[in-house]
């Protein structure tokens, strides 16, 4: 249980060594009671499952960059205004190894000895550290790099790593994306080989899932998100490229392993679903992007709005502050409209909003049609403006141009916004934003809840953890 710090508390932690974010998780647990400070809406049944790096260091020895880190997945579950809360360390076969070992097997904080041969074998650790699915009532915590791995809904523990009955030869993205119409998720991996590919994916609400089919790349990419519309599949292959040969030899650090190509270019790839052996491809100037907020069709043209980035920078820089980043950062994680044409084969893109952000989200209803509102995260841009050195969470109205944010106080950092709709709510925006927020003075975190409909209001409540709840970059929402 946790309530609010006094101001002899705070004071008293002002001489306590800086505690941060990016902490390994220090305490596990299943379900229990969390304190709630406000109210919970009562029309608030379900349960929210988010997931990151739970564990930052290996025995001692830092991991070297934030996507190394040890997955971990929390579960808030809210019912009658009441709320429990759940987090795990996901226990892969590869940390399994380890604990039993004594030491690092993985990774570079294993000695070049241990990980020289693992990396000729392929042999990698699982982190599953990026996001969670919710697929036929089972839930997995994914990564980019390596098949999904189930946990229980129940307690969060760790069930094992599936290939879904075959259908997945090397990895899944963490990031699938439904088509309400179809009844279906959509996904894709990377294979590396002779051959690298693409491999495309479709999981049905009902039914068995299916390789829809694989694209050709002339080298290994890195390819960390897509985007759907009704009909297609739409992907933007940047010139984001992995070193095997640094992969092979076992060579870091982390980021070292991709490295942007500066004569290449972006090849889009559009895939009808129905007839996955036909892909519409054509190149277009590079650029970078992590995530997508929606697409859909209009005529003979796709419109796909994401998170624009010039180059790979913005991956050596995770992690650290505003003023640290390169030169260039004017230019990241701009808010930008592409629009394709099918028939000319070209895509330009257009501005949508001016500011750093990122973590883009919509009603789930609207996804793959045409849509209002977008809820999204920005942070400090480096500037002097003390006002802009917190983070929000922003509303913007794509009608109107406008935008309704919440400041959040100045240290504590929120994460992506989950849009969670009113069971009877009539409008696009009518419904609740959950986010987990970090609360340095106190080292700990908690769930707000807010009115999506108002961004400038107080949180409606604050669920607190009586711990701190590392970095989580994506979650779902599991409506009772």
């Amino acid at each position: 249980m946790v309530t609010v710090a006094s101001e002899q508390l705070v004071q008293e932690q002002t001489n306590a060594p800086v505690r941060t974010l990016n902490e390994s998780l220090t305490r596990e647990h299943s379900f229990e009671p969390l304190q709630v400070e406000g109210e919970v809406p009562k029309d608030l049944h379900g349960t929210l499952f988010r997931n990151g790096p739970g564990l930052f260091e290996s025995f001692g020895r830092p991991y070297d960059h934030l996507f190394e880190g040890d997955g971990a997945v929390t579960a808030v579950r809210l019912q009658n205004g009441q709320a429990w809360g759940a987090t795990r360390v996901i226990q892969s076969a590869g940390l399994l190894a380890e604990q039993a070992a004594g030491k690092p097997l993985y990774g570079f904080n294993a000695s070049w000895f241990q990980r020289f041969p693992r990396m000729l074998r392929m042999d990698s650790k699982n982190t599953a550290n990026t996001s969670v699915m919710i697929w036929q009532d089972r839930l997995f915590a994914l990564m980019e790099g390596g098949k999904p791995t189930e946990l229980s809904m129940d307690d969060l523990s760790t069930l094992g790593e599936t290939d879904l009955g075959g259908v997945i030869p090397s990895a899944f993205s963490a990031h699938p994306h439904e088509v309400p119409s179809r009844q279906a998720l959509y996904n894709f991996g990377m294979t590396f080989g002779k051959q690298s590919s693409i491999d495309l994916f479709e999981l049905p609400h009902q039914g068995k899932p299916r390789m829809l089919g694989r694209l050709p790349v002339s080298s290994p990419i890195m390819l960390h998100d897509f985007m759907v519309t009704e009909n297609y599949m739409v992907f933007f292959v940047s010139p984001a490229k992995v070193s095997i040969w640094r992969a092979m030899l076992g060579i870091g650090p982390f980021d070292k392993l991709f490295y942007w190509d500066k004569k290449g270019c972006v090849d889009v790839w559009v895939v009808p679903m129905d007839q996955p052996d036909e892909p519409i491809h054509f190149q277009t100037d590079p650029f970078f992007q992590f995530h997508f907020a929606n697409g859909y069709e209009k005529g003979d043209e796709i419109i796909i709005d994401y998170v624009r980035y010039p180059d790979l920078g913005v991956l050596e820089a995770l992690g650290k502050e505003p003023d640290e980043r390169p030169a260039n950062q004017g230019e990241w994680a701009k808010l930008t409209r592409a629009v394709l044409n099918l028939k000319t084969k070209t895509l330009t893109h257009e501005r949508m909003w001016n500011e750093i952000c990122d973590f883009p989200m919509i009603h789930p209803h609207r996804l793959t049609q045409t849509y209002r509102y977008m809820w999204l995260t920005t942070e400090p841009d480096g500037q002097d403006d003390q006002e802009r050195k917190v983070n929000e969470i922003v509303k913007l109205d794509l009608e109107t141009g406008r935008d309704q944010r919440y400041m959040f106080g100045r240290g504590q950092n929120p994460s992506e916004p989950v849009f969670v709709a009113r069971r009877d709510g009539s409008s696009e925006d009518d419904g609740y934003i959950l986010t987990m927020v970090y609360e340095p003075s106190l080292h700990q975190s908690y769930l707000a809840v807010m009115d999506a409909r108002d961004m400038e209001r107080e949180p409606l409540a604050k669920v607190w953890f009586d711990h701190h709840i590392p970095t989580t970059f994506h979650g779902r929402w599991v409506a009772a």
